[in-house]
This record gives structure tokens, C-alpha cells and sequence, in this order.
């Protein structure tokens, strides 16, 4: 069940990637379409530049949700899913944590303790 925390961080990214100019084109929240799985989990929000291949990625997650095995097995799928390009270039795809600015910290420490604090394309957000 999705709390009124989760809710307003998941606005949070739809926010955030409208900002950068991205089409969300889906994300679960009122008015959208549910997310397709990526890898074996449903993202908060996905989100498209036009004219781009490249898909983006965004996860909102409460301060008491951050450290269970669900989020480590969602941050592993999500934060090292690659898109091939031409030449058998493997991009990984953009993906955007949110969580409450008051456990910013814990999750930046979270993603170097389960090997994603390198990953460039990942980035956090506090809400």
C-alpha cells in the first residue's frame, strides 16, 4: 500500500524530470499508466527526452524503506540497466532516487555499501 509519503516523494521525481525537460510517460501516481518491469521490478516514474533513445528511471523511497533487501534488489536492477546502441555500445540508463531530504545521507552511504556509489548514471534527490 502506498502512503501519502511515498506519494508526495513519487510528484517529487515527475517534478524533477518535467523540470529537464522529460515526458513522464508513466509513473504510479493518479493520471499516468502504470510503469512496465525493468528487470524484475516496477519503477515509481519513466520518463523519455524527445528525440532520445534513452529511457530514464525514477525510484522514491521513505527513509524506513531505504535499507530492505526489495530497495537493494530494486537500486542493483535499476542503477546497472544498460541500453545497447549502435556498435554494441552498452549506455546505462539514467535513474533518479528520491527519498526525504532527511535521509539524503543514508542513502548516498546505502548505494556505496551495496557497490552503486561509482554508478554515474544514478542520481539522488532529497524531497
Amino acid at each position: 500500500m502506498e502512503n501519502n509519503e511515498h506519494k508526495k516523494l513519487v510528484k517529487g521525481i515527475i517534478d524533477h524530470f518535467g523540470s529537464r525537460g522529460l515526458k513522464v510517460i508513466s509513473a504510479s501516481y493518479d493520471g499516468f499508466k502504470k510503469c512496465e518491469i525493468i528487470g524484475n521490478n516496477e519503477p515509481d516514474v519513466i520518463a523519455k527526452k524527445l528525440n532520445e533513445d534513452n529511457y530514464y528511471i525514477g525510484e522514491a523511497k521513505t527513509c524506513e524503506n531505504l535499507t530492505t533487501e526489495r530497495t537493494r534488489v530494486q537500486f542493483e536492477d535499476f542503477g546497472n540497466t544498460v541500453i545497447l546502441k549502435k556498435g554494441a555500445t552498452r549506455t546505462y540508463l539514467p535513474f533518479c532516487i528520491a527519498v526525504p531530504k532527511k535521509c539524503i545521507d543514508d542513502l548516498k552511504y546505502y548505494l556505496t555499501e551495496i557497490g552503486l556509489g561509482m554508478n554515474e548514471n544514478i542520481e539522488t534527490i532529497g524531497i
